[in-house]
């Protein structure tokens, strides 16, 4: 058990850390470890949808994508560690200097709540019919050591499934899975929703900083007021409160809690306010990565980035934002090419 635990830290917080950092190595002035958290799962998405696609279509076995994707996870978190190791210290005490500075009561408020918000989800599980996607899927993959062969009642598929085929986040489930130790339901149920219950609240403290220009108050209030409504819009089960705090272990609420208000912050924060092709960049993986999780990543991300960037365009007449938006967008096209082919 003590090693499973160690496995979890290692593959939620570690990797996904270090290799953040190493792509902040780029942008010396960004010293923010959350932001370095969250860019690293945004790029360890996208190098999963990137090795995944090809591999289903070719019939390889999940060992070989679990393997291969972990193998160079490991090696990018090495190589950031090496490059970042002058600067890991300053950066830390940044961080630590930050954190000091957030209003004690209100931020001891906000952590309790969110925390008591990820144990919930840690301790009771939710189930609904989209088990017979994330959770079939992710066990027919490691049983059977197949990437789509099956579909959620293990009859033999003939094609590749269009729609679920494209966005392959039960095998993503699956590969967590073999590399902490854990079954498939365990991991999807139990560990993803109190891990990414805290990492959509770390992108809604980013957006809260962005939105009241590094006002400390006015953003844990922000987060607070935020908190308090998610545990209580229970009105609906198609509502983002109920996506957030009941069905995370979703590829869609993952990408309704997670990646959409991601998106709002880099064009608030970066890309509308300084236009630097940094966060184009990581624009440009966000919308590659979303598309592990659910097959409406094919627009609905795409939408929200595309209002965005004619809004910017229009304000600081500037063509060039259109440019690099569909220079972002080419991964989704392709995608949405095959998906109309095999459809």
């Amino acid at each position: 058990m003590i090693l499973k635990f160690l496995a979890c830290i290692l593959w939620f917080a570690i990797i996904p850390e270090c290799v953040g950092l190493g792509l902040l190595n780029f942008k010396k002035e960004n010293k923010s470890m959350i932001f370095a958290l969250i860019i690293g799962y945004i790029f360890e998405f996208a190098l999963f949808q990137f090795l995944a696609i090809p591999m289903i279509f070719l019939h390889l076995k999940f060992t070989t994508l679990a393997y291969s994707w972990s193998i160079i996870m490991a090696i990018l978190a090495i190589v950031s560690v090496i490059i970042t190791r002058k600067n890991i210290k300053e950066i830390f005490l940044e961080n630590i200097k930050t954190l000091k500075e957030q209003p004690r009561f209100l931020t001891a408020i906000v952590i309790i709540i969110v925390l008591f918000q990820a144990f919930i989800a840690f301790r009771y599980m939710h189930e609904d019919y989209d088990d017979s996607n994330f959770v079939a899927k992710a066990t027919i993959a490691t049983d059977t050591n197949t990437l789509y062969e099956y579909d959620d009642i293990g009859r033999k598929l003939d094609q590749v499934p269009a729609r679920n085929g494209l966005s392959p986040y039960p095998i993503y489930t699956a590969t967590i899975s073999k590399l902490i130790g854990l079954h498939p339901t365990v991991v999807a149920h139990t560990i993803f929703p109190p891990v990414f219950i805290i990492i959509a609240y770390m992108i809604y403290y980013l957006f809260g900083k962005a939105l009241f220009k590094d006002d400390s108050k006015k953003t844990m209030t922000f987060i607070l007021i935020l908190a308090i409504l998610y545990m209580f819009g229970d009105y609906s089960r198609y509502t983002p409160f109920v996506r957030l705090l009941y069905r995370l272990w979703q590829g869609k609420s993952m990408l309704c809690a997670l990646i959409l208000p991601f998106i709002w912050y880099l064009f608030i924060e970066y890309i509308g306010r300084k236009d630097d092709k940094f966060y184009w960049f990581i624009l440009f993986l966000t919308l590659w990565g979303s598309m592990l999780l659910s097959s409406m990543a094919l627009y609905l991300p795409i939408l929200a980035a595309g209002i965005l960037t004619l809004i910017y365009a229009i304000k600081d007449k500037k063509l060039k934002y259109l440019i690099r938006f569909i220079l972002c967008c080419i991964p989704s096209v392709i995608y949405g090419i095959i998906y109309l082919v095999i459809k």
